[in-house]
């Protein structure tokens, strides 16, 4: 289904998809710097490893607030969103670079949460906008390649800093580099009347953010992103405990783990970018996933360290192949109104995330980290029978 056709096509240039990628890396470094440095950042401002820990809720958090972001965009353009979501990204790192308190240190990554839930629609929506869609998923997916290489390339270096320097040196080293990137983003070509004609060609005309959302085809694939998150969520809270209970790993092996995940994303990445235009957007996305419920039901049959990471990493590089693939598949499914639909593609990401990070650590608790598992298989493997039947491709 396609409502609304694309006008005005202006293809990016390599220069600028490598702008975009930097942006999209540095505000990706900033929001994954937390995980690594939550023991960190408790030690330096005496509080306690759950208080710390609000700190990844706050940026989930923000992630439910995409819509507006997709809004803003549709109204005013892309261009000058991902310009504002640099200006907060900023002022987020600004704050957590001068904080003496948790508190203060927290209302900057509140900020920094903020920007990223404006800017990543917006950087979506820019490419898609620009892009054919018969070539979206190989731009997309080297815009996403940007999520893997920030923990690869951007954590070592930015753990190192704050280990010889402190926290102060790490957030005014990201504010000076967050300056010259805003800078770097006014060199972005205009958008203006780029994205679709609107109610017959009446750009003017405005746009119901609720009613594109509730057409059938979009709350579909939303409704089936949503139910796919919660399910892998499960997993992904639960694996390093399982990896403890279960075969006794150390801290120092599950550093290990999380690296070779690493290179996994960075490898289903580099998959999607290169395969997903050939192989079909809807028919990559829900071939991913089916892989994806196939590894988590066997996953409990483990009988050994060994089997255990081989079908940890199969799942998380057919997840990376899926959840790369569906970002180009919603974008083509509505011109009219794309950063919206792309901004709540992203809230319906973080809503998943939040139902399975709540419920993974009761489950695992109360019926073994098994079930997790098992639960986790059959719904993404419902979910991709109820993609089968209600989830269409369109080619906005």
């Amino acid at each position: 289904m396609i409502t609304g056709t694309t006008t005005n096509l202006q293809t990016l240039s390599w220069f600028h998809v490598a702008m975009l990628v930097w942006m999209r890396w540095l505000i990706s470094l900033v929001f994954r710097l937390v995980y690594p440095l939550l023991t960190f950042l408790a030690a330096s401002f005496a509080v306690d490893l759950s208080t710390a820990s609000l700190l990844i809720t706050v940026q989930v958090a923000a992630s439910l607030l995409s819509p507006l972001g997709g809004v803003l965009s549709d109204r005013f353009g892309d261009r000058i969103v991902i310009l504002w979501g640099g200006i907060i990204f900023v002022l987020g790192v600004a704050v957590c670079g001068v904080s003496s308190s948790f508190g203060l240190f927290l209302s900057g990554y509140a900020l920094v949460g903020l920007a990223v839930a404006i800017a990543m629609p917006a950087l979506q929506s820019y490419v898609s906008a620009r892009s054919h869609y018969s070539q979206r998923a190989r731009l997309l997916g080297v815009l996403e390649l940007s999520w893997a290489l920030s923990a690869l390339l951007g954590i070592p270096l930015v753990t190192w800093v704050a280990e010889q320097f402190g926290l102060a040196m790490v957030f005014a080293g990201l504010t000076v580099v967050g300056i010259a990137t805003v800078a770097l983003m006014t060199m972005l070509p205009n958008d203006e009347r780029i994205h679709y004609t609107q109610f017959g060609g009446d750009t003017s005309a405005g746009v119901n953010p609720i009613q594109i959302v509730l057409k059938p085809v979009i709350l579909a694939a939303l409704s089936f992103i949503f139910v796919q998150m919660a399910a892998v969520e499960l997993i992904f809270v639960s694996y390093a405990g399982w990896l403890e209970y279960t075969f006794g790993a150390t801290t120092t092996e599950l550093g290990l783990v999380f690296g070779l995940l690493g290179v996994v994303e960075l490898i289903g990445s580099l998959a999607a970018t290169l395969f997903t235009d050939r192989i079909g957007k809807r028919r990559a996305v829900l071939g991913g996933f089916a892989l994806v419920g196939v590894w988590l039901l066997l996953l409990p049959q483990s009988t050994s360290w060994l089997t255990f990471l081989i079908l940890l990493l199969a799942f998380d590089l057919c997840f990376e192949f899926a959840i790369v693939s569906t970002f180009p598949l919603i974008s083509g499914l509505s011109a009219q109104g794309r950063g919206t639909v792309l901004a709540a593609m992203t809230a319906s990401i973080g809503g998943g995330r939040i139902l399975g990070s709540l419920v993974a650590p009761w489950l695992s608790v109360t019926a073994g980290y098994a079930v997790n598992s098992t639960l986790a298989g059959i719904l993404v493997l419902c979910g991709v029978g109820f993609g089968i039947i209600a989830m269409r491709e369109g080619r906005a």
